[in-house]
């Protein structure tokens, strides 16, 4: 047993680092995360790991021939044929990565892609030729004379009641934690009913499906080996789909690539599972295996059970905002739900005898049953909403807290998913664009030349994913942890309808720097004729400053005389406030020549859900967030504005401050699960997309300028304001260009017309509308294919959809016409070779 355990536990490590070898390089040929994991991991162990590839690899092959009887067997000079081959091909590649690793230098490219395939095949392979021996004679006569015991309904159903009703507490006690009122209403009781319904449906199904499968291969000559074929088939089958849907829902990425893919990983996972599995099976005896159980295995086992417990309660919180499109908390469910029902059987190991037509009869009786309740849901779920499309966006919002609950109802066939059609291929062909190449530059003004009026210093603070609801400027009855921020605000300008037009950092920063719309692209190049804020600084003069994080390092050529801050952090999510306004002090106080201005920008990650720095925990600082609101981010905005506060009062002392054009803002806000929503990046809602923008304006420069803080702006206007204020006037209008917001007259302000604003997602095809100067929101997604419009004035917090067919065809054809306009602005023609979408068959 010793041995077993051993060869199993080197069987996981060998698979391990082939399988992540996989992802990793699947994650570098995808434009967006070979951006945000590859170029600016987010983890130490992913540089190592890359790093590390043919140490790692020797490692794993050891492991491979310790766990391989016949390798390790035939040691020394009793090899065999197979023994020689695996092992030859063992050391090829061994001294191929030694020579030529590929991760450390690996590209956004077809190689990529073709590399992650590869990784697979150790897996598929050596776990093929390990499978045992086929059925023998007297193995299937062994087995016939058994009878074909099959998986009884009563404990798949107890599972089912077990697993929801489990889940269902854990996200109460999430809301609870989170607004410290258990908030239960007739809607949280439908719900709750609904999700046991939802799982005892699923339940019937799967389980009806493996005792069909069960049942055929109890017919035929070798059934043991024959159920082994089917239940492998069905979970590769199963996998494949997950993993295609997965890939198309986050990504944005599908074809014949996505599929390949797909099916290769699910092909892996599956015999890689079987060989850690089926040895322990197959070390048992006949009669071992169904003997009772010993009084400590039945301890051993409620143990288990005890601990899934624990861990689907906890599951949110073990996971935290880490997850992407809910695909970790939806692993672990289904882990819970797998490990939870080999329990349960192995407590109640009665088997059950069916006969086909039964299982049939189940298996219609319960689709019908579900159907019916569905059919009828507009009738007795009016708690949940009036019309088909609320219901279904309160029970997906629930599904964001529930992941056991959003997988059974997705396997149902309620996640909306559809076939890519034609609107979806438009929007995908602007999306994530591979190595583009910008035929024309960004002028903001017609003839840039050095400012003849004073030159202020500039500092730009974006602190990334803060909410405007989160600052007393804002939010004043129930924010008072911003002193600092709400001080600055008094003496500055604070625009109320400031949006972000980009989900997430990596295209948000860009645009800040280009005051205009880009492609849909990470990183556009060459990225010096589209870069405003550094044509602005060399133009006037400016000691270039920047806290020098990992976007900021694409956007700058080194040609740039700049000043880097904050070059000790290796990984993007350290960038702390406080260190960098330290660092941005010393270097003022040791500038040799103190008439040159300072152009500086820093986008601090402290309220970012990815942060890891040295500040103190909120728990260990007795933090107390205010009812409804997230501590945690309470916490980091409190630490952001006590750090800006030190240096405000440090430009005061030294007679800066009034000489200081000051920009606080944010590049995207965040979704923290109040209505539902989580995360950003990948989907458009308000409080995602709405920022603060504060912007203190010297006395002198403030005096005769008029401003309108209530008009809808965006980000891109930041770079235009700054040239106005500077001087470099007039600001050329274009479609894609910002606009200042303060001007020296009204009629001036006027004359650049009010726009809708194109918004996008950072990661997938999602694009949206802000029109009627910020009080509808339209938004469309390429997968599942889905459209809503709200009506902001009404419904801020985007709960209830307007959305007719006439409206969706009109802001469908201005999105596809916005998306021209950028693509010809820049010399971008969709066509193959650019597309994500088709990315694999180029």
């Amino acid at each position: 047993m010793l041995r077993l355990w051993a060869n199993t536990l080197l069987r996981l490590a060998s698979g391990t680092y082939f399988v992540l070898t996989s992802v990793y390089c699947l994650l570098a040929f995808l434009p967006y995360t070979y951006c945000a994991f590859i170029k600016a991991p987010p983890y130490p162990w992913m540089p190592w790991f890359a790093h590390h590839q043919a140490a790692l690899y020797w490692i794993a092959a050891v492991a491979i021939v310790l766990s391989d009887g016949e390798l390790r067997n035939g040691f020394p000079g009793k090899w065999t044929p197979s023994s020689l081959l695996k092992l030859g091909g063992l050391t090829a590649v061994g001294i191929f990565l030694s020579f030529r690793p590929f991760l450390p230098a690996i590209q956004s490219n077809r190689s990529a892609y073709w590399w992650s395939l590869a990784s697979l095949a150790p897996v598929i392979g050596l776990a093929w030729w390990n499978s045992k021996a086929p059925e023998t004679k007297l193995e299937a006569e062994a087995a016939g004379k058994s009878g074909t015991h099959l998986f009884g309904y009563s404990s798949g159903l107890l599972v089912a009641v077990a697993v929801s009703v489990i889940y269902t507490v854990g996200a109460r006690l999430r809301i609870y934690t989170e607004s410290h009122t258990l908030r239960l209403h007739a809607a949280d009781a439908e719900v709750a009913v609904w999700s046991v319904v939802s799982h005892l449906a699923l339940a019937m199904v799967v389980l009806s499906i493996l005792n069909i499968a069960f049942h055929l291969a109890g017919k035929t000559s070798r059934p043991r080996t024959m159920r082994r074929w089917l239940l492998g088939g069905l979970i590769v089958a199963v996998l494949s789909f997950v993993h295609a849907r997965f890939f198309n829902d986050a990504m944005s990425f599908d074809g014949w690539a996505a599929d390949v893919y797909a099916g290769t990983l699910a092909l892996a996972l599956t015999l890689w599972g079987f060989s850690l599995v089926l040895p322990f099976k197959e070390g048992l005896q006949p009669d071992q295996a169904r003997q009772r159980m010993s009084r400590g295995q039945e301890w051993a086992t409620w143990a288990t059970v005890a601990l899934l417990v624990v861990l689907a309660l906890a599951s949110r919180w073990l996971i935290g905002g880490e997850d992407w499109n809910g695909f970790v908390g939806s692993s672990l469910a289904l882990t819970v739900w797998i490990a939870m029902t080999l329990c349960v059987y192995r407590l109640r190991p009665a088997h059950a005898g069916y006969s086909a037509v039964s299982i049939i009869g189940i298996l219609l009786a319960s689709a019908f049953v579900y159907k019916s309740l569905q059919a009828t849901e507009i009738f007795w779920a009016k708690p949940l909403g009036t019309t088909d499309d609320e219901i279904s966006l309160t029970l997906e919002a629930y599904g964001e807290r529930d992941a056991s609950f959003q997988l059974a109802h997705h396997a149902l066939g309620n996640g909306r998913s559809q076939v890519c059609g034609d609107l979806c291929r438009i929007l995908r062909e602007f999306t994530n664009i591979r190595d583009t190449h910008i035929s024309q530059g960004v002028q903001l003004v017609s003839n840039l030349a050095r400012t003849q009026g004073d030159r202020p210093n500039v500092f730009i603070f974006v602190i990334d994913s803060m909410r405007p609801d989160y600052l007393g400027a804002y939010n004043p009855e129930h924010v008072q942890y911003t002193p600092n921020l709400d001080a600055l605000a008094r003496d500055s300008v604070v625009f109320r309808k400031t949006y972000s037009q980009y989900a997430g950092t990596s295209l948000s920063e860009p645009a800040i720097w280009a005051g205009t719309l880009l492609l849909h692209t990470h990183f556009p190049q060459p990225f010096d004729e589209v870069n405003s804020l550094r044509t602005l600084a060399r133009t006037d003069g400016y000691r270039l400053v920047a806290s020098y994080d990992t976007v900021v390092r694409q956007l700058l050529s080194p040609s740039d005389n700049l000043t880097k801050l904050d070059s000790d952090k290796e990984l993007w999510n350290q960038y702390e406030a406080c260190s960098t306004v330290q660092q941005l002090e010393s270097m003022l106080d040791a500038k040799p020549d103190k008439t040159q201005p300072v152009l500086f920008y820093a986008q601090p990650m402290n309220v970012h859900q990815f942060a890891r720095n040295n500040v103190p925990s909120p728990t260990s600082q007795h933090w107390q967030s205010p009812a409804g609101m997230n501590s945690r981010l309470t916490y980091e905005v409190h630490w952001v504005d006590s750090c800006l506060g030190g240096f405000f009062g440090y430009l005061k002392q030294r007679g800066l401050y009034d000489n200081s054009i000051i920009v606080v803002a944010s590049d995207h806000g965040d979704a923290t699960g109040e209505f539902g929503r989580f995360s950003h990046s990948t989907s458009i809602w308000p409080e995602i997309m709405h920022v603060p923008l504060i912007i203190h304006v010297p006395p002198k420069m403030r005096a005769g300028l008029v401003v309108d803080d209530s008009r809808l702006s965006s980000l891109t206007d930041i770079a235009p304001t700054l040239y106005y204020l500077l001087g470099h006037r007039p600001i050329r209008q274009n479609p894609l260009y910002g606009r200042p917001l303060l001007a020296e007259s009204k009629q001036e302000l006027d004359s650049y017309p009010q726009r809708d604003l194109l918004l996008a997602s950072d990661v997938r095809a999602v694009y949206g509308i802000l029109t009627a100067d910020g009080r509808y929101l339209y938004t469309t997604y390429d997968s599942p294919a889905q459209s809503y419009l709200f009506d902001l004035a009404r419904d801020p917090n985007a709960e209830h959809s307007i959305l007719s067919p006439p409206l969706k065809q009109r802001y469908d054809e201005e999105i596809i016409e916005q998306l021209h306009v950028i693509g010809d602005y820049y010399g971008y023609k969709p066509g193959i070779g650019s597309l994500l979408a088709s990315a694999g068959n180029r």
